[in-house]
């Protein structure tokens, strides 16, 4: 098989993908601007390509001999001009399937609500319009991100807070999204178009309190909590983080869908699932 070539390979969900590719014995490249800290994770197992969005040529060379793509990158002004420079280098090298993570389906519809959502809008849009199959991933709210900074807050002694309490959310987990663009990556045949990806229910924050607090056999109060403003002149991360908040409190993430289940013969990973491990997690490192 040809070599997968994977952006974004160092984040988190990049890590998931790179190594469930590299567990399969299949040949993988990572456009990195980070190529020390790519080697750090991943040794001589997978072939890294020292680039940057901005500059063809770099991603002249990753893209060589590619033939399928996922294309992830981190929240940032460049998004959707990054995104689309790499969709267009792969186009002109022949690569013939790209896997797109794009932002959460509440984001990008309708436009206007998210500057991250619109950004990933265009790069959809952008490869709508292009002759090379292709398939976008809009996840839900991450497990891993949500959560897991949930759950430290409580472990470190504070309550459960939100702006509305009974705005529910169909958290995903990261590995469940890593194990569907595996999936559309390696298939004989993909089905084009976004697909919204959720967990199994939604949960709320005052459910995510209880179940923490039967974790770990005490109290865990939920409070709820308005977010602090944002500056003027914050970035753009801060400014999209912003967003997503006002989205979630107004009941927008509270979503469920079968993706997960139809494409990967499984149901995805549920919230008490993910607690649980993650606080067993902590405590056998805690010691």
């Amino acid at each position: 098989m040809s070599p997968i070539l994977v952006t974004g390979a160092t984040g988190r969900l990049g890590q998931l993908v790179v190594e469930r590719l590299v567990a399969q014995k299949l040949p993988v490249h990572a456009l990195t601007r980070h190529p020390d800290a790519a080697r750090q994770l991943f040794g001589t197992t997978v072939r890294i390509v020292p680039g940057e969005f901005a500059d063809r040529l770099s991603l002249d060379t990753a893209v060589r001999g590619i033939d399928r793509l996922l294309l992830l990158s981190p929240i940032s002004p460049s998004l959707a001009a990054s995104q689309i420079a790499v969709v267009n280098a792969a186009k002109a090298a022949g690569v013939r399937r790209i896997v797109k993570i794009s932002g959460s389906d509440w984001t990008i519809d309708p436009p206007g609500s998210s500057i991250a959502g619109d950004a990933h809008a265009a790069v959809e849009q952008h490869l709508r319009r292009l002759p090379v199959e292709s398939v976008c991933l809009r996840p839900n709210a991450w497990m891993q991100v949500s959560l897991a900074n949930t759950i430290r807050q409580v472990r470190a002694g504070h309550p459960v807070t939100a702006a509305n309490l009974d705005a529910g959310v169909g958290y995903i987990d990261a590995r469940d999204i890593a194990d569907v663009a595996i999936h559309l990556l390696l298939a004989d045949r993909i089905t084009g178009g976004a697909l919204n990806l959720t967990g199994p229910d939604v949960k709320t924050p005052r459910q995510i309190a209880d179940f923490i607090a039967t974790a770990l056999g005490r109290r865990v109060a939920a409070i709820a909590k308005a977010p602090s403003p944002v500056a003027a002149d914050a970035d753009f991360e801060h400014r999209a983080v912003a967003q997503f908040s006002t989205l979630i409190a107004a009941g927008r993430a509270a979503v469920t869908t079968d993706v997960v289940a139809s494409l990967l013969g499984r149901p995805p990973r549920s919230v008490e699932a993910f607690i649980f491990e993650h606080l067993a997690a902590q405590a056998a490192l805690a010691g």
